[in-house]
């Protein structure tokens, strides 16, 4: 009995020596916050927007590039800017002084969904065709004209030798890789690698304008919609729940889509009755962001304070 004494008090000594643990408090969530995101009334804006600062990083004119290229390793993707509704087709012709005309070309136009094999020059490298690309409209919709390019890959980087169709002025240019970013820009009419993106951990979606393509009708169209960062970001669609009844325990009840292009356009319609876009907001999100936190959001309006289109409205909650 001495001993087992001896025992009690020694632990009872030597747990005293420790604080006492304090209850982990919850994370605040806060209330829900909005957010109107200014693409412009003639869809003149692309915009990168960050949940957690909740507000637009970045905004740029959306003819301000052309072509992007991926900056993944090993990955060669090139991918066209469906802002100015540009489509590209592939020649018969490897040598770029050959090609003189579009007669016979077969256009097409990158998907949307930000798969590399829904892209116009998907695998370009391995036959090294010359391409032919439609540069589409200007922001006063005026038609670019058709640019010809010869591709090339010399140390990581991108070569281009480019040159209007009609014109016998031929230039070259090269773009690098930068890890920091999901891709890097360039510009026909600058002629220059062009600071477009922010940095891929600073983002989490793009509010653009962009092709979409209407299978049943066969019929490639112009949107307004966002798109999710590539970069470890995820979107669920949720469209059986009301937004106040969505938790984070829905995270695990619905599936993320691989689809870029998830959040789309379609969360609003045109009422050709009315003149007036109308905004589905049952049509709700789930995001997960690159540090890892949930939100779910839903649209709300398109229209700023004055009655102009092209200003979509967000509402969300982290949770």
């Amino acid at each position: 009995m001495r001993g087992l004494g001896f025992i009690i008090i020694a632990i009872t000594v030597f747990t005293g020596c420790f604080e006492k643990d304090e209850p982990i408090q919850p994370f605040p969530r806060g209330e829900v916050e909005q957010i109107s995101i200014e693409v412009g009334p003639k869809y003149t804006h692309q915009l990168f927007y960050n949940f957690a600062q909740n507000e637009v990083v970045k905004s740029v004119l959306r003819d301000e590039w052309d072509l992007a290229f991926s900056c993944e390793a090993d990955n060669n993707s090139i991918y066209l800017n469906t802002g100015n509704s540009m489509y590209g087709a592939i020649t018969d012709k490897t040598d770029i002084a050959e090609v003189s005309d579009t007669n016979g070309l077969a256009f097409k136009w990158d998907w949307s969904n930000g798969r590399d094999d829904s892209t116009v020059l998907y695998k370009w490298e391995s036959h090294g065709k010359v391409a032919v690309l439609d540069l589409g409209y200007t922001i006063d919709n005026q038609h670019r004209g058709y640019m010809k390019v010869k591709f090339g890959i010399q140390n990581d980087s991108l070569t281009l030798q480019y040159g209007l169709i009609g014109q016998r002025v031929e230039r070259t240019a090269i773009l690098g890789k930068n890890d920091m970013y999901n891709r890097v820009y360039f510009s026909f009419t600058s002629g220059t690698q062009v600071d477009i993106e922010p940095v891929k951990t600073a983002y989490d979606l793009i509010f653009r304008q962009y092709i979409y393509y209407f299978v049943a009708e066969d019929l490639p169209y112009s949107v307004v919609g966002a798109l999710y960062n590539p970069s470890n970001t995820r979107v669920m669609s949720i469209n059986d729940k009301d937004f106040a009844d969505i938790t984070l325990s829905d995270t695990s009840a619905y599936s993320f889509s691989p689809n870029h292009d998830v959040i789309g356009y379609d969360w609003k319609s045109f009422n050709i009755d009315q003149g007036v876009y109308v905004v589905y907001p049952d049509k709700n999100f789930i995001i997960q962001t690159s540090q890892g936190f949930f939100y779910k959001f839903h649209f709300v309006d398109f229209y700023n304070t004055s009655g102009e289109r092209g200003y979509p409205k967000v509402e969300f909650k982290l949770l």
